[in-house]
């Protein structure tokens, strides 16, 4: 099964169905002959930028129509959207802003952030739950970064 296939199933069932999380996604494709796992939907996710809406009935959807993901304003709404269902911490490392979230979120807030573009990031690397966002060498980069997420709705821990 290609990706584009897949991909193209994904966006077929979310669209059909409320699905809420990465397993039951998993568990849909393969009742339509798509065997993957989840960290491979983790990744389709990300790529195709869908959002969890929140809510007592959360599920996946495409981002809103109008504020496209290629569009700074639309990669900014879709870390917002994040943000909303998804706790993080930020902390500051030497060089680094530390962001903790809840397991298994790092890799789409991570993505999200790279699709920002903001020049206070230079890259991020995510785990299940941590994700270390390399700084630019600017003295500001760290108050800019937190500045930024605070903004959108994450916890900044303050500085010692």
């Amino acid at each position: 099964m290609s990706k584009r296939k897949r991909q193209e199933a994904i966006l077929s069932l979310i669209a059909r169905h409320q699905i809420a999380t990465q397993e039951d996604l998993v568990l849909r494709l393969e009742r339509v002959g798509i065997e993957t796992t989840q960290a491979t939907v983790s990744r389709d996710i990300a790529e195709l930028g869908l959002v969890r809406l929140g809510g007592p009935e959360s599920h996946y959807a495409k981002p809103q129509e109008g504020l496209g993901a290629a569009s700074p304003e639309g990669r900014e709404e879709h870390l917002r959207r994040l943000l909303r269902d998804l706790p993080l911490t930020v902390r500051r490392g030497q060089g680094l802003a530390i962001l903790t979230t809840t397991p298994g979120s790092a890799n789409s807030l991570a993505s999200a952030i790279d699709a920002a573009a903001w020049p206070e990031v230079v890259g991020t690397i995510a785990g299940d739950d941590t994700i270390f966002a390399a700084l630019a060498l600017h003295p500001r980069a760290y108050g800019g970064l937190a500045q930024r997420l605070a903004r959108l709705g994450a916890y900044v821990q303050a500085e010692d």
